[in-house]
Formats: structure tokens, sequence, C-alpha cells
């Protein structure tokens, strides 16, 4: 082993001047996903396939990548060279492997740890090398080097077949401990790479594993809906299909964090652009159920950088980002109204399948005066200004039909259980003569049941029931109280057979020879009409329920 570079090897030098490391480095980047997402992005371009992310019980954090490292040429040459644009120097936009798309180019991704930890501290072995280079540097030591600094660094031997890099950053600004579940979906958003060769993971104190997949950036929301691009494209979106945009964007059943609403934007896998909705001016509501990302590729095939240097934002005051925005815009605009179509829809099928019944049929079938503020209240009830789930819209549905069922003028009546028994059928069709008629005849053959009168002519049944010779004695209970009279006694019994008689002579004889089409037709018996006479029947028959022989 060596502690130091040999003879014939100057020391490993990095030039800068020191505002571009204070600008680009230490206040540009203040989040630790964002840094780390460099050191991952690096390893990706080192065709690694295997990237842990470690978390030290000292706070530090490590990078650790199977990629094919840096020989100390390649240290002094590539990665102390600030700003070096990679796919120009090298001529090719693919990594060593030729398997990958480069993901990175400004050659600013080293700068950004600054922001971060005071001390990067790079162990690295090149491919077939038997040799590992191992650098530290010092932010406070580079700030005060005036423009030339020297990492401490020495080299080591090692087996040829180990290869790869291990960046780790201490002493580090934050204070607070590091979530390693937390860091694993922060990095799903920050990367989309679909490879199936690459392996990205964050391990933390505990040795807990937690895998950074695609899934992970979207499982925070229980879809309810999904549109899949290029397949969801439709007319109107012809630049992103031209552009060959793919990806996938999610509505959830329940509103969304903050930090999980709004699509964004990849290009070969990594962020570009942070989730937003481009300005689209659609119900803000819909927004806090939508989430997704697009992979817009071929930003990195323009002549021009478009990507801001942190890669959170684009440029979008140029000719190509700006129509982007607009298509983009556009597209949102239409997955959230269709949201809201497909949610409607869903509403209302399991509407109905719990409500046994569509809500129009049921606030059709109300007649009263209620029947504008019933349906006033389903209507806001189901629409999304309401902002809740279908679940929820289920059971405020069902609560209000508790209150204003089917026909609520004949269930607020809450008639004798025989007379609902003989007339709903025929009211909710809207048969209110014939309604009542059914009525009047249960009412007559229970009293003849009960009398023991022979199923007769009408009016002898009630007659012969009722009244002071009558067979039936109405609330005769009542002559064993002092409270009442014997002669308020023979009124209630009279009251009972003249009332049941008007009933006859009211509702039965006048129109009995009328088609019920003609009286229907006509309006000559309303629904009120209806519900009056069925009143008088449900007093009536409550009586014959308490009189006795």
């Amino acid at each position: 082993m060596s502690n130091t570079p040999g003879d014939d090897e100057a020391p490993l030098v990095l030039r800068f001047d020191p505002q571009t490391v204070e600008h680009l480095g230490a206040k540009m980047y203040s989040q630790l996903p964002n840094a780390i997402a460099e050191l991952v992005a690096n390893a990706y371009d080192a065709d690694a396939t295997n990237v842990t992310v470690a978390i030290g019980h000292d706070g530090s954090v490590s990078v650790i990548d199977d990629g094919h490292g840096m020989s100390r040429e390649d240290l002094a040459q590539k990665y102390l060279r600030i700003g070096r644009n990679r796919r120009h120097d090298e001529a090719s936009s693919m990594t060593s492997s030729g398997r990958r798309r480069v993901s990175g180019k400004k050659g600013l991704g080293k700068l950004a740890l600054f922001g971060i930890g005071k001390i990067v501290r790079l162990d690295t072995s090149r491919e077939a090398s038997i040799a590992s280079s191992h650098v530290s540097l010092s932010y406070d030591e580079m700030m005060s080097a005036d423009g030339e600094y020297k990492p401490s660094e020495f080299v080591s031997e090692i087996e040829s077949k180990y290869h790869g890099t291990t960046v780790t950053l201490r002493d580090l600004k934050r204070k607070s401990p590091i979530d390693a579940a937390q860091l694993a979906v922060s990095l799903s958003r920050l990367f989309n790479y679909t490879d199936v060769d690459f392996s990205l993971s964050v391990v933390g104190p505990d040795e807990a594993r937690h895998e950074v997949t695609q899934a992970l950036r979207l499982n925070a929301a229980a879809v309810e809906f999904a549109w899949v691009f290029p397949e969801d494209f439709i007319a109107t979106n012809d630049y992103l299909a031209s552009r060959n945009v793919t990806g996938r964007i999610v509505s959830a059943m329940k509103p969304l964090g903050q930090d999980h609403r709004g699509v964004t934007l990849y290009a070969h896998g990594r962020l570009v652009n942070e989730p937003e909705f481009f300005g689209a001016s659609e119900s803000s509501f819909a927004f806090e159920y939508l989430s997704g990302y697009l992979e817009v590729d071929f930003l990195d095939e323009l002549s021009y950088d478009v990507i801001a240097t942190d890669r959170r934002a684009l440029d979008w005051d140029l000719d190509e980002t700006a129509q982007l925005r607009a298509a983009l815009q556009q597209l949102i605009t239409r997955v959230g109204q269709e949201r809201r179509e497909r949610r409607r829809s869903a509403s209302k099928s399991a509407t109905e399948s719990t409500l046994g019944t569509s809500t129009e049929d049921w606030v059709a079938s109300v007649k009263s005066p209620e029947k504008q503020q019933l349906q006033t209240l389903v209507e806001s009830i189901i629409s999304d200004d309401l902002n809740i789930d279908t679940e929820q819209q289920v059971q405020l549905l069902e609560d209000v039909r508790q209150l204003a069922p089917e026909g609520a003028e004949y269930a607020w009546r809450h008639f004798h259980p025989e007379v609902q028994a003989s007339t709903r059928t025929y009211y909710d069709a809207g048969d209110y003569w014939a309604a009542v008629q059914e009525s009047i005849k249960r009412y007559v053959a229970l009293t003849a049941a009960k009398s023991g009168a022979t199923p007769d002519e009408a009016l002898k049944v009630i007659t012969a029931a009722f009244g002071e010779s009558g067979t039936l004695k109405v609330l005769d209970r009542l002559r064993q109280t002092s409270a009442f009279s014997e002669t308020t006694i023979k009124n209630l019994q009279s009251g009972q057979k003249h009332l049941s008689m008007g009933v006859l002579a009211g509702f039965r004889n006048p129109m009995a020879h009328e088609e019920l089409a003609a009286l229907k037709a006509n309006d000559v018996f309303t629904y009120q009409d209806c519900l009056d006479a069925l009143g008088i029947l449900s007093h009536l028959t409550r009586r014959l329920d308490e009189s006795e022989l």
C-alpha cells in the first residue's frame, strides 16, 4: 500500500473560482435527496447495476456502486474538472458499455455535495485495475485555498476483480436524523430509470433496506383511475405523441398531500421538472387527486440546454419548451375533465348498487314541493365541489334517502301498515284513484272480518259494524275511566260510522263509473287528493284495530 502518489505522478489538483463552489454547489443544493441524486446519476452513467445509499450511525451518508469506477487519471482529468460536459468531451451520449444514455452532462454535480456536507470522501477502483484511489475533499480547506486545492489522497492495492465507487458525505449541515424510508420515497421522485439491470436502495442504520422503485413514487395514492401514454393520447395530443412522450398519470381515491400532487417530467430517467400542472385551469379540486410522470427524452436531443442546473425546472421561455408547456396544459386539463366524468359514472354505479335505484328515479318519485330542495341537495353531494370520495358520497346519499325516501310525501304520512300494503304500488305508478279504491276495499274487508259480518255491499258492512247498535265498539275502553262521558263514547262510535260512510260517499261513489285513464289525464284526482283520502282511511283503520266486539 502506498499512502502518497508515486513520484512520477503530479498531485491531484482541483482548480476553481471560489464563487463557483459557493453558488453552484453550496447554494444550489440544500436538500439531501437532490444532492444524493447527483451521485446516483454518476453511478448510473458508470454502468452500475447495484447502487446502495447507506446511512451511517454517525449521520454520514455513503453512495456505493458497482460501476466501472475511476482510475487516478480519470480523477485528475474528469472528476476534478468542474463544468466538464461529458457528452461533448467524449463525443458520445452513451455510457462506456453502450447500453445506457448518459444522464449527466454539466459536470457540476460534485459541487452539489458541498451544499449538504463539508467533507466528501471518494474511494474508487477502475475495472481490471489492482489499485484503488482514495480522495478526501474539505469544503473549508477548499474555500481558503484561493482557487487551487490539492485534496488529500492515497492509493491502495485491491483484488483486480473489484471495481466501483463509494462517495461518503460527512459533517452534514443538517442536524436531524435521516429517515431511510422517506429518503427512498424522495429519491423515487427524482429518478425514473426503467433498466432491468439497475437496482437502487436505501439502507438505514438499522440495516433495513428500502428499494427505490417506480411504484414507490405513486404508492401513496390509492389509485382510482389511470391514464397510460402514449396509449391514451388523443388527436389533441399530437405534439406529445410526435415526440414519443410516454408516462402515466393517476387520480387517487382520496386527496393527496401537497408533495404528492402534480406531474413530474423526466428525460432519460432523470428529473428535469418538479411536479406541477403547467398552468392548467381545470377544477382545483381535481388537482388534489392527480399525480404522475411523463418521459420527455426529446429534450436531451435539443441542440441547446433547456434543463436548469439543479434539474428541478425547465427553461419555459424557449419556443420548444413553450410548445411543450402548452401541450402539457391541454393534456392535464383533459385528464381533469375525464376524471370528473369517470368519477360521476363510478359514483352513479355505486349509488345505484347501494340504493337499488338511480338518483334520477329517486328524486322523480317525489311529488311534493320539497322535490326541488331534494334535487339540489343530491346534485350537491354528487358534484366535485363537495370534494369527497365516492364512498362518502354514497353514505351521504343513503342518509338523505332515509330522510326523504322514494315517494317521500307518501312515506312521511306514516300510514297504517294495511293502508301501505294495499296502496303503495298504485301510488308509485301514479294511479291515485285506484290506490284509494284499494284502500277502501281493504278497510271494508278488515271491518267485515273483525265484526263477523258477511263480506257484502260495503255500506251494509259499515252500518252493521259501527254506531250505537253496531257490533264493534270503538275505544270502548274509555268507558273504564271517569274522564269521558257516556255521550262522548257514543259520539266516537257514531263518528267512526259516519266518517266511514263519508269515505264511501266522497271517494268511491262520485267517480266510480269513470275510466281511470280519463281521471288521470284530466288531473281530476291528484296525488294530494290521494294522500288526504289515505290519511282518513289510515285513521279509520287504526280505530278499527282498537275496536272490540
